[in-house]
C-alpha cells in the first residue's frame, strides 16, 4: 500500500497541530514550514479536515487552524478516510472457475488489507505525539517570521 502525498501532508498537518498547538490557533505558514509541506496543498487539505469536523479556523492576525478532534480519540483510519486513502477491502471474486491458488490469493488480500485497517484504527493521534515525546523532538520550534500588515 502507497499513501498519496495528501494524506501523508494531512497527517503530518493533523499531528504538528497536536504536537504544537496546545489549543491556540497556528498559521497555515508554521506548519507548512515544519511539514515541509507546500502551502496551497496545505490550505486544500486543510478545507477538508475543516468540512470534516477534525480542524477548525480562526480569522484574525491571530488566527490559524486548530484541532478540534481529540487526539486521544482521532484514529489513522479516521484521517485516512478524511482524506480519501484508506484501502477498501478487495471483494472476492465468487467465480466457479477461480479456484486453488487465485482463490488463496484472493483470500489472502483480503485478510492482510483488514490487517492493515485493523492497525490504521489501533493507531491514535494522541500515541505519534507520545511517540515524539519520547524521542525527544522539540516543541514549538518555528523561528520564522510572524507579522500582519
Amino acid at each position: 500500500m502507497r499513501l498519496s502525498n495528501r494524506t501523508i501532508y494531512g497527517l503530518r498537518a493533523v499531528v504538528d497541530l497536536a504536537y504544537h498547538g496546545d489549543g491556540e490557533p497556528t498559521q497555515v505558514r508554521q506548519i507548512a514550514d515544519r511539514g515541509r509541506i507546500p502551502i496551497r496543498f496545505l490550505e486544500q487539505i486543510f478545507q477538508d479536515l475543516k468540512k470534516s469536523g477534525i480542524v477548525a479556523s480562526k480569522r484574525g492576525p491571530s488566527g490559524g487552524y486548530i484541532l478540534v478532534a481529540s487526539p486521544e480519540t482521532l484514529t489513522l483510519a479516521k484521517l485516512f478516510d478524511v482524506l480519501d486513502d484508506l484501502p477498501e477491502l478487495p471483494e472476492v471474486a465468487r467465480d466457479e472457475q477461480i479456484e486453488g491458488a487465485a482463490e488463496i490469493a484472493d483470500v489472502t488480500c483480503r485478510e492482510l488489507v483488514g490487517r492493515m485497517i485493523e492497525i490504521f484504527e489501533e493507531i491514535t493521534v494522541a500515541d505519534l505525539v507520545e511517540r515524539g515525546q519520547k524521542l525527544g523532538l522539540a516543541r514549538d520550534g518555528y523561528e520564522g517570521f510572524n507579522y500582519v500588515i
